[in-house]
Order: structure tokens, then sequence, then C-alpha cells
């Protein structure tokens, strides 16, 4: 880039940053109006349409006690185990909308010795509602409403595999019961991701002498951020099944650069819908309606003010979501027969993203495996995610499983690299005639480009047959990049020494340096250290002068890429270096190519790929010449 190139990108990004400093944060929380519940006579069939729309517009101002803070205080909990009896999750119930306050992770998930990252992990604590709640007025145009009415604990109902509670909310009885999953299957497998999941009944009556139109309904499926200070914002999306392909929606889309911000997302051509739901970097929340319960929308939004454990700032913003309920009609209650009854069924998963748990649940929740979010790389991704789960069950140490992995990754790819080796290795005994042509034909470029590329079909040589290797390490390691941004079982792992996080840097100190504190962090340098190493071992093939610049830039390329990463990057690939040294230590010890010519007459196939370059270089100059007459 020129000057003027970079003082244009700067401008531009000072710009956008004043914008989102400048930009305000909305609360999809402003106010708790009332719900809409609208009367309609007993028999509804005896009345239009809009007069149905007109009664639910004079209903809609009904008051509702609703509760000016919202009070999550657990009253109940259920505890999930797997099939060892080992405890996994903690679900802890309020009285306030009948809600799941907030979800306790415990084993596996969490084994960190950070103190920001406590001994669980709880989920939803942060929100401002509890999952399950029920909401009113679901449009686009307002802010919803919540169901904040106290219920009643049934204690008949309520023991270690379930929790009833019961409400009245004007006319309306509703009774919600929240149960476990069982561990097992219809057909006897067993599911670990059930340890993770819920299911919910909510059953709404009417009590009243008239009948009820419930419109613009829903059942919110919670509010996520980062759950502590060393997890990414960016990481926190709005995510859906829809139309059988996953979706995500970012916390930043709700806001434009240099303009407004978006106060919700609002669908109503949604038929398809199979969840919703929300995740941050590790972990996720999903609500999906059992047996293709209908879903007249979809709803997500920004939520501003969750407070971060362990972070700086005052607040940031999550996101939520929650799912439309159809409309539907409750008969009235006469002296002849009970009012009408309406039951919805719905499952609950909120848990770690663990790839392998996760594709246990696609059944279920179709898809659940996408929120790894490997994106484009999935092909290579979810293979190293696999090894890596496998050896972490020999070992019992995720750093050594990272290094196992990458053992094998090379091993696979041996036989390429050690044709690379060979192909570098002739590149350089072929440098002083290379060279000569250089000098011969210094003041014909196109005539020396078409003697070397003569020159190495003689020797039947490519020159890109070195670089296979490199170009192929590269999509590798970004697989192995989406799956460390995403795995929670790297949250808080150790490995050896000071690596005590394999999700976080590898801090050992910090440098004060004119008011900055620079971290020093071990393994991104060993990974320069063994990258420069493996370099200098690597024949020599001349090229353009600009080129061996940049190749010998790239060891300070990836030891800036990977000094701020978690640690488990720079791991893999420190490993990746070493184990290239001792294949090349190896390979040395093997015969070493000579340089010979090859007969043409010998030759069996397809032209080579340079044979067809000169052929078209051929073709190139005798087009230019005849441009030229």
């Amino acid at each position: 880039m020129d000057k003027t190139a970079w003082i244009v990108v700067s401008l531009c990004a000072v710009l956008i940053g004043v914008n989102m400093w400048l930009t305000p944060e909305q609360s999809s929380h402003p106010g708790q109006p009332s719900p809409q519940v609208a009367q309609v006579p007993a028999d509804p069939t005896a009345q239009s349409h809009d007069e149905q729309s007109s009664s639910a517009a004079t209903a809609a101002t009904e008051a509702v006690p609703v509760p000016t803070g919202v009070d999550l205080t657990p009253v109940a909990e259920l505890t999930s185990h797997d099939a060892e009896g080992k405890p996994l999750a903690t679900f802890r119930f309020s009285a306030t909308g009948a809600s799941l306050a907030d979800v306790e992770m415990v084993d596996k998930p969490i084994n960190s010795t950070k103190e920001d990252l406590l001994a669980s992990v709880r989920l939803n604590s942060l929100a401002k509602q509890g999952i399950g709640t029920l909401m009113f007025r679901l449009n686009e145009q307002t802010a919803p409403i919540f169901d904040n009415t106290v219920y009643r604990l049934v204690p008949e109902d309520t023991n270690d595999r379930q929790v009833t509670f019961e409400g009245q909310l004007n006319d309306l009885k509703i009774r919600k019961v929240y149960s476990l999953k069982p561990l097992k299957d219809t057909e006897g497998n067993s599911v670990e991701g059930h340890a993770y999941c819920l299911h919910l009944s909510i059953t709404v009556q009417n009590t009243g002498k008239l009948a009820r139109l419930a419109q613009q309904w829903g059942v919110y499926a919670g509010a996520t951020a980062p759950i502590s200070s060393r997890e990414w914002q960016q990481y926190t999306y709005y995510i859906r099944y829809e139309d059988k392909s996953f979706h995500k929606e970012n916390a930043g889309s709700f806001s434009s650069w240099f303009g407004g911000n978006k106060a919700r997302i609002f669908d109503t051509n949604c038929n398809t819908i199979g969840w919703v739901g929300v995740m941050n970097q590790y972990y996720a929340t999903l609500l999906r309606p059992v047996q293709g319960e209908p879903v007249s929308s979809y709803y997500a939004a920004p939520v501003a003010g969750l407070q971060v454990p362990g972070s700086d700032k005052p607040d940031v913003t999550g996101v939520e979501a929650a799912i439309g309920i159809p409309s539907f009609t409750l008969a009235a209650t006469t002296d002849q027969q009970v009012g009408g009854s309406k039951t919805l069924e719905y499952d609950l998963f909120t848990g770690p993203k663990l790839n392998l748990m996760l594709s246990d649940l696609t059944k279920e929740f179709p898809k659940i495996d996408y929120i790894m979010d490997y994106g484009v790389f999935h092909i290579i991704s979810y293979p190293m995610n696999y090894l890596i789960n496998v050896f972490y069950r020999w070992f019992g140490n995720w750093g050594w499983a990272i290094v196992a992995m990458t053992f094998v990754v090379r091993l696979i790819i041996w036989p390429l690299y050690r044709k690379s080796y060979t192909s570098m290795k002739s590149m350089s005994l072929l440098q002083p005639k290379v060279q000569e042509i250089r000098q011969k034909y210094a003041n014909n470029q196109q005539k020396a480009s078409q003697e070397m590329i003569k020159l190495y079909r003689d020797y039947n040589i490519s020159p890109m047959g070195g670089c296979l290797p490199m170009f192929l390490q590269i999509p590798i390691f970004f697989s192995f990049f989406y799956v460390l941004q995403t795995a929670a079982e790297f949250r808080g792992a150790p490995f050896i020494g000071w690596v005590t996080d394999l999700s976080q840097m590898d801090t050992v100190a910090t440098l004060p340096l004119m008011g900055w504190d620079i971290p020093i962090n071990v393994l991104p340098i060993i990974m320069a250290i063994t990258m420069i190493l493996q370099m200098r071992m690597t024949p020599q093939v001349g090229g353009d002068p600009m080129q061996q610049r940049i190749i010998r830039l790239m060891p300070l390329f990836f030891f800036a890429f990977c000094y701020t990463y978690p640690s488990a990057l720079a791991l893999y690939w420190t490993t990746t270096n070493l184990i290239s040294i001792v294949q090349t230590r190896i390979i040395r010890r093997l015969p070493q190519p000579e340089l010979k010519k090859v007969d043409p007459t010998k030759r069996k196939g397809k032209k080579s790929f340079f044979e067809r370059m000169a052929e078209l270089q051929q073709e190139e100059l005798k087009r230019r010449a005849q441009q030229q007459r």
C-alpha cells in the first residue's frame, strides 16, 4: 500500500471507532406494559374477524400487575447426571415467570485455574429474564411484555425429575412443568447431550366467563453475552434453524455504521422454523417446539447493561431470542363446562459447545452441531476435533491431545512434505543455471522467462512443487483456529507449567511500556524460534528478491498473528515446527536428488505443466508479433 492508501485506511478506522463510541445502546426492556390477552364472546364463531380485532384492541388496555423489578431468586432446582452418575448440570428455577433462572455447569466443561473462571459456569445468570418466560405483544413495532407473575411452586408435583409451577394471570390459569430428559433415547442409545436438556410443558386454561383470544404470544429462549472477561464478545450470536438451514446474527447486526440502531429482528414468515437460540463463544441456549408445534414468528433483540464477571467494562450488550406462538382462542368457563385450555410443548438445550456431544443431538435439534461455527473449514475442523477428543481420552490432557493430533496430521502429509523437500533441493541445484539465464537475458525479460520454462521442462522440475505443503498447511492452520475458538473443551484447560489455560494467552509476566502493559507470552516466542530453525534447514531456491523477503518475514507474520491468540494455537504451530525439523533431518539422511536432464523421447502421458506454459507463451509471443506488424 502506498502512503495515500494508508491515510485513507487510517481515517476509515478512526471514523468507525468514533461511530461505535457515539452510537447509543438500547435495552430491549424499556418498560413492562400489560399483555395482550383479548376478550371475545363465549362463541367466537358468532363474531366477525373485525369485531374480534376490535375486542382485542379494547382488551389491550387491561391492566395486569407487573413487578417493577424482576426477582430471579431460585426456589427449586434439578440436577442432571451422566451415565456414570456424575452431576453435569444444575437447573435453578425462579417463581417469577415460572422460569429457568440459570444453569450451573459442573464437571468436564470446567477445569479452570484462572480467577475469573470459577469452579462452575452459570448460564443466563446475566440475563434480565428467565428462560421459558411467556412473552406478550411480540411484534416488530414495540418492545415485548414479559410475564413477571410470581408463580406458586407445586410441591406434590415437584421431585428430583421435574418441577411444576402454577400461576394466575387475570382469568388465565397457567401451569408450567420442567422435566429432565432421559439419558437413553427410544432406541436405548445413550445421549450425553440430554444432561443439558429440559422438556417444558405450558398449559393455559381460561377460568373467566368470556372467551379469550391469545395473540402475539411467545416463549423466551434466553439471553447471552460473554460470561467471562476472557471471552470475546464478537462470538455472541442469535441463531436459528429455518428452512433446513442454519442461520446466525451477530449482536453487532443490530446497529449500522454511521446510522441508527435496529431495535429488534422480527419475522412472521417462518412456518419451517425448527429452533431458535443464542450462543456465546463456548455455550449455547436453544428452544425447540416439540413434534412440529407451529411457530408464528421468531424474535431477537440486543440486551444492554449486562455485567460480565471479572470485566473492567461497566456493561456489555448481549442478544436475546424468543419463539412466537400462533394465535389461539380459549372457550369461556360456564356452569356446564370448564374453560378451554391449550398445551404447548418445548425442548430446551442449555450447555457447552462440545462437538461430539452436539452431533448426538442432531436428531432432535437438526444441525445443532453447526453452532461450532467452523465455517468453510468444517470438512477439516470436524476430524481434527474428533481426533483431539480421542487423544484426550487416552492422555487425559488437552494439551497433549493437541500434540498427538498434530503428529497425526504431519504423518498424513509426510509424502507431500518429502516430495516438497526433494523439489526444493532440485531447485537449489538448478540455481546456477537460472542465474546464468538471468544474466544473459537481463534486458529481455520475456526471453529470460521463456528460457527458464524450457530449463524447468528439460530437467522436469516444478518451481511450485516446494510450495505445496505450505499451501496445504494454511487451511489446516485455520481449521484448527476455528476449532480452538469455539471448543468448550479448552476453556480453562491446563497443559504444563505456565500454560494454565489453553483458551487464553500463556502470559507469564507483563512489561510496562509507554503506559501499556505488554504481555510476555512464551509459546509464541518458542513458535517463532522453531519456525526460523525449520526454515534454515530448508534448501534455498533463490527466486525473486521480494518473494525471498516475504518468506523470511513469515516467522514474524505468524508470531504477530498468534501472539494475542489462545496458547493452544501457538502450541499447535510449535509442535508442527518441531515435527517438521525432525522430518527434515530424516529426509537429509535419505538419498538426495541429482540434477539430470530428462530425455523427451522417454516421456509418456500428457504434457507437463511447464510444457503447456511454454506453448502458451510461444503463442502469446506470436500474437504480439502479429499485432506489431
